[in-house]
């Protein structure tokens, strides 16, 4: 979804508060001035999206008269601890939004906030002026306050510098810019891969580095396994697992190869089951997988354990049903939840990568998961799918993760990413067909399996720190121009000369680019520009010159050779005739 596409629904949403608040004083009082109707605008959206606070008029203090509107208010995290948020917010029109944030707007609102900070800012509403004033004893008190810069731009991390001294001049000090990249990632999560976005308006711990404390129930004592790794079974109450989400949220599920979702039928079943007969939730349900880094002696009589590093890697949708249901139920209801309800926990403690995740997999295998499922949550998987969000092809990273997407965009799997830029970019096709023909054979996606664990797996070949999605983009267009024009069917593509043309491709285009302009080009960049503006007949051209290329080689020669050897002429690939 490219930036202009996502500005147009963002602006579309702020008109839609704009006349639902229309009686509002500050909507009537900006009605003269677009950019601070906007932007207060934007104000009440961020609040809505992320905060879900409705009653946004206790939150929001007028500005300046300028294009920014301010938000001072305290909120109570999930340690129980008061933190402030002061929000400055900045609405661009569509032109700005494509451009970068101006290193002057982010250096004006730190300037701003350090005012705030000595309790020098002067000219302010008496609104302002109240909240300001308890900020100032907040942080008399040792509080903690953060500071967050919202930009319909691009930050490009222009002022890095100015960010990191404002964060070093006091601990307790936080500063984020939330701009138009991070809000269309963020909405992208809830909209259409129908989870929760990390709040800027909260804070988690995380799980994988505190110290937890879990209450447990044991019947007669828990069941122990000593060898080769320890591991207990034992039960929790809702409670517990709602204590636990509320404090360190989805960060539980970070090594799960499934996100919970918000909203399904399947978490609805087991909402229901915990709330309606929670005596029997147990006999219905598998229970829970964690990993832990540290495993304690636990005696039989424990209630209370203390574990760090914890990772829900198994039922995360029974997870985060319990703790919805436990959320919503009224007083009675939890009580007789915790006092018939009992879940299933089997804590493992972490026997290293490989080991974690060959559990995970395994205690997935119910239910049907692929091997780049469980690659899913890798750094470069993450990277290439938000870069991917710049664009309308969107990289899949995990199975059915876009539950919908909007008109225009479309979801391509890293699976045909992974090997379009195996031929064509990485220029080794043997190893697509040879890959397809061992997943055949050994059900292992060998894209996504690490040469450790199988001699011949290509996941480090292929995803690297010199991986790009745009390198990616350009294979798969090339690819599917291919594709498309044949009518052929994806696994049949395996069975056909294709990926060796896509190998070969690249070789004939660059030089027909660099005949047609006599100079180097950025080959991947024009096969981008021609295939988003549709002229992709070039390309189909330049397959055929590639058939007809090939039928000319004698047998046993090396067509790769033969054509790194042959001059070729912008006429050669223009004035190919193709069929009508």
């Amino acid at each position: 979804m490219i930036i202009k596409d996502f500005y147009s629904i963002i602006d579309t949403e702020l008109d839609t508060f704009i006349a639902k608040y229309k009686e509002d004083k500050l909507i009537k009082k900006h009605k003269s001035s677009i950019d601070n109707q906007k932007s207060y605008a934007l104000l009440i959206w961020f609040l809505d999206f992320y905060g879900r606070i409705s009653n946004y008029s206790d939150f929001i203090t007028d500005g300046n008269n300028d294009s920014s509107c301010d938000i001072v208010f305290d909120n109570i995290n999930n340690e129980g601890n008061k933190i402030f948020y002061v929000v400055q917010s900045k609405w661009n029109n569509a032109d700005n939004a494509r451009k970068e944030t101006n290193k002057d707007e982010i250096l004006k609102a730190l300037n701003d906030f350090e005012t705030i900070l000595r309790g020098e800012k002067k000219s302010v509403n008496e609104k302002l002026k109240s909240k300001l004033q308890e900020l100032d004893l907040h942080l008399k008190t040792n509080g903690e306050v953060k500071f967050i810069f919202l930009s319909l731009s691009q930050y490009k991390g222009g002022a890095d510098e100015n960010i990191e001294a404002f964060r070093n001049n006091d601990v307790k000090t936080k500063f984020e810019v939330i701009d138009i990249n991070r809000i269309r990632v963020d909405y992208i999560d809830r909209k259409y891969k129908k989870i929760d976005p990390i709040n800027p308006l909260a804070s988690y711990q995380n799980p994988e580095e505190s110290p937890i404390i879990l209450n447990i129930v044991q019947k007669g004592g828990s069941i122990k396994i000593e060898k080769p790794y320890e591991a207990y079974v034992f039960l929790l109450r809702p409670k517990t697992i709602w204590e636990l989400f509320h404090k360190y949220n989805f960060a539980l599920f970070f090594k799960n190869v499934r996100n919970p979702l918000l909203q399904s039928q399947f978490n609805a079943d087991i909402e229901k089951a915990i709330l309606e007969e929670s005596s029997l939730f147990w006999y219905y349900n598998n229970g829970i997988t964690a990993i832990t880094k540290i495993l304690p002696e636990i005696g039989k009589k424990a209630e209370t354990i203390s574990v760090i590093g914890l990772q829900i890697i198994n039922g995360a949708q029974t997870f985060y049903s319990i703790y919805r249901a436990y959320e919503n139920a009224s007083l009675t209801k939890r009580t007789q939840m915790d006092t018939e309800g009992l879940i299933t926990l089997r804590l493992l403690k972490s026997g290293g990568k490989n080991f974690d995740l060959n559990v995970t997999r395994y205690t997935n295998s119910q239910n049907p998961v692929q091997d780049r499922d469980f690659c899913a949550n890798d750094d470069i998987q993450i990277k290439l799918q938000n870069e991917s969000y710049q664009t309308n092809i969107w990289y899949e990273k995990r199975r059915s993760e876009f539950r919908e997407v909007p008109e225009g965009v479309k979801k391509v799997s890293n699976s045909v990413f992974a090997n379009a830029y195996l031929a064509y970019y990485l220029q080794d096709p043997v190893n697509v067909l040879k890959g397809y023909g061992l997943k055949n054979i050994t059900g292992k996606d060998l894209n996504f399996i690490s040469h450790k664990e199988h001699k011949d797996g290509l996941y480090e070949k292929i995803f690297n720190e010199n991986t790009s999605f745009e390198d990616m983009l350009c294979a798969f267009y090339v690819f599917d121009t291919i594709w498309k024009t044949e009518a052929i069917v994806y696994e049949d593509t395996f069975k056909t000369d294709l990926y060796h043309l896509l190998a070969l491709f690249q070789i004939t285009f660059t030089k027909y680019l660099t005949s047609k302009y006599k100079e180097n080009v950025n080959v991947n960049k024009q096969i981008i520009k021609i295939y988003e503006k549709g002229e992709k007949e070039i390309i189909i051209k330049t397959f055929k010159f590639l058939n007809q290329f090939s039928e000319k080689q004698i047998d046993g020669a090396n067509i790769k050779d033969a054509l790194e050897n042959t001059e070729i002429s912008v006429k050669d690939i223009e004035n190919i005739v193709l069929e009508k």
